[in-house]
């Protein structure tokens, strides 16, 4: 009976150490684009060579109307680095960034979601500098963190609506300092949806409250292999055994 308990505890051990081996090596990475151009969402991209697609990084995005019928259509959704004028032209609008924007600027050298509000009309509002938008991220595998900075926000109306197709409660930012950053962080996240900014702040009615989006960091939730799991799991074993009857015939002869 001792040996079948230690045979059975060394089993338990060596299995569970394949399942330490076949996890992978999981880190936290930034899944934001570290080039500008405009991300491609369900509205597809103003212009071809600007497109960045996300499905590389492991998500996609659906821009999603905010305000129902009458006022702002879905917003165009941008990368964008403060240090340098970009200008983005399609059949129907034509965006453009400066290095300075009318009130929300953003660290230089920095890449930020930056939506772009448009009405219902396919005007731009403040010449496309009101950034305002809600947006479906829909990852591949679920991450076991996500990591969101929010900067600008300076009104209430910005924050987490959905986690999973959930709602999630307390998610919505407090009105903060001018250009200073929030973050919210979440766990096991297939996709959420955010509303970026206040196209209806009363704080500030004649422009809204841009607010841009960065710092995403998702970590992939690791899943062991079972084929490898297991593997490892008999190799273990079968190991121990050889050794065990090594030492048999050493003690016969």
């Amino acid at each position: 009976m001792p040996k079948f308990n230690f045979l059975a505890t060394m089993i338990g051990t060596v299995l569970g150490l394949g399942v330490v081996a076949a996890m992978p090596n999981a880190h936290a990475a930034s899944l934001i684009p570290n080039r500008e151009g405009e991300i491609k969402t369900n509205l597809g991209c103003l212009n071809s060579t600007t497109c960045i697609d996300t499905t590389s990084l492991g998500y996609t995005v659906t821009s999603l109307d905010f305000d129902g019928a009458g006022g702002y259509g879905a917003s165009r959704l941008f990368v964008d680095d403060r240090a340098t004028s970009n200008t983005y032209v399609g059949s129907a609008l034509k965006v453009s960034f400066g290095t300075k924007d009318a009130g929300t600027n953003t660290g230089v050298n920095e890449f930020w979601l930056r939506p772009v509000a448009v009405t219902e009309s396919g005007k731009l509002p403040e010449n496309g500098q009101l950034e305002v938008g809600r947006f479906l991220f829909d990852f591949t595998e679920v991450m076991s963190e996500i990591t969101l900075d929010f900067f600008d926000v300076e009104d209430i109306g910005t924050g987490v609506l959905l986690i999973n197709n959930s709602p999630v409660g307390s998610s919505m930012l407090s009105a903060g300092k001018n250009n200073g950053i929030q973050t919210l962080t979440f766990y096991n996240v297939k996709s959420f949806e955010v509303q970026l900014g206040n196209a209806y702040s009363s704080k500030f009615p004649k422009y809204g409250d841009g607010v841009n989006l960065s710092g995403i960091k998702g970590t992939p939730k690791a899943v062991p292999e079972a084929g490898t799991t297991l593997g490892l799991g008999a190799l273990a074993v079968a190991g121990m055994f050889g050794l065990r009857q090594r030492k048999k015939s050493v003690l016969a002869g």
